[in-house]
């Protein structure tokens, strides 16, 4: 074999050794990495909760607190723009505060009924979501004397004020727990002759269903 045909035959396994290399580079390319979806928090929905209430009566020289239990409902609507979500919600809730009037059993001073109405404001990561909320609330309060006048309510409205956290274990189910203080002003129907400053803690927990 000559010169020639040495340098021809070199060339032509260089060719061929490329041509595979460059079949091998197509054929190793990475795969993409996977897409996840994060949770949408935008939409309507319908719950029920249940919790403790903690209401406090200002008498002027003294004060006294009743507490008890409160089962209710709430709805609400959310729209998220990134990791923010917005939305409004009501809640309505029967309460069982009912106690003597510092304890020494001349009446009874509780309440029976709680709302709200409230814009909430809250901060998504994917599937948990803390929030503030803040709005108008009111209750119905009572005195019932022993002796004397029969029973003495009265409407009161207020402001409320609080936050939570709520987690989405599916796409339609959610759960939440609540801490909100409400103050509802003076408590004062026809009959009593000093005013009772009405305020309350409340602790929540609830369950909702997102359409």
């Amino acid at each position: 074999m000559n010169r020639i045909s040495i340098l021809l035959a070199s060339a032509a396994f260089a060719t061929v050794a490329s041509s595979a290399m460059a079949a091998d580079a197509i054929i190793y390319e990475p795969s993409p990495a996977p897409v996840y979806a994060v949770y949408d928090w935008s939409g309507f929905y319908l719950g029920a909760h249940g919790g403790y209430v903690s209401t406090r009566g200002d008498f002027g020289a003294t004060d006294d607190t009743f507490n008890g239990g409160l089962l209710g409902v709430h709805a609400g609507y959310n729209f998220q723009n990134g990791p923010w979500v917005f939305g409004v919600e009501a809640d309505i809730a029967r309460t069982w505060n009912e106690d003597d009037i510092l304890g020494i059993g001349f009446a009874d001073f509780g309440t029976d009924w709680q709302w709200s109405a409230r814009g909430r404001i809250g901060y998504a990561i994917d599937r948990t979501l803390i929030y503030g909320t803040a709005g108008i609330a009111g209750t119905n309060a009572y005195i019932d004397p022993v002796v004397g006048p029969g029973k003495l309510d009265d409407s009161m409205v207020g402001w409320t004020l609080g936050a939570g956290v709520e987690h989405a274990f599916t796409d339609n189910w959610l759960v939440r727990a609540e801490y909100r203080y409400s103050d509802y002003g003076e408590f004062k129907p026809l009959g009593v002759a000093t005013g009772i400053d009405v305020t309350e803690h409340t602790f929540r927990v609830g369950v909702s269903y997102k359409f």
